[in-house]
């Protein structure tokens, strides 16, 4: 790894850490406090790279969640776009890229049992195959959202 290459890893574990400590500090696990790719790096401000910059941030995330919360559910998650109701969920990354919305992706922290997918009278989950080396598991979140009565659709990737 080069120089330039070990201190952006060093700079992104750095800006996870701090926000996995904060989260579990402040109780931003009720308020689901998240944190965008985009936040973690500049570089993945840009669309093209939310595929990839997920998979990199699920996986040092993993890592760092090992020693700070090991008790708790970590994942990666993104909005997808809700125009066409009847598009099947993501089954590879390029369809993952295609359906994305205008949103980035974000990591979370949850506590066991309280992940949002969990209330099964409010919430349909598709599962899917892995699709990032950290996860074990995908799935494909449908809800209506009770402020807007509106339907999501989100990929979450639990690592």
């Amino acid at each position: 790894m080069s120089d330039r290459a070990e201190q952006s890893a060093k700079a992104r574990r750095i800006v996870i850490e701090n926000w996995m400590r904060m989260v579990l500090a402040t109780g931003g696990i009720e308020r689901f406090d998240d944190l965008h790719i985009d936040q973690i790096d500049p570089v993945w401000r840009n669309r093209d790279s939310w595929v990839d910059g997920s998979s990199v941030a699920l996986t040092l995330a993993r890592e760092l969640k090992e020693t700070i919360a090991p008790e708790k559910t970590l994942v990666i998650m993104c909005g997808l776009s809700r125009e066409d109701r009847e598009v099947a969920p993501p089954h590879s990354l390029a369809e993952l890229a295609v359906q994305m919305d205008w949103t980035p992706p974000s990591l979370y922290l949850f506590d066991p049992e309280n992940e949002p997918w969990v209330d099964s009278g409010r919430v349909k989950v598709t599962l899917i195959a892995p699709m990032l080396p950290a996860c074990s598991d995908c799935f494909v979140m449908d809800f209506v959202t009770e402020q807007h009565n509106e339907l999501r659709r989100t990929f979450v990737a639990v690592a």
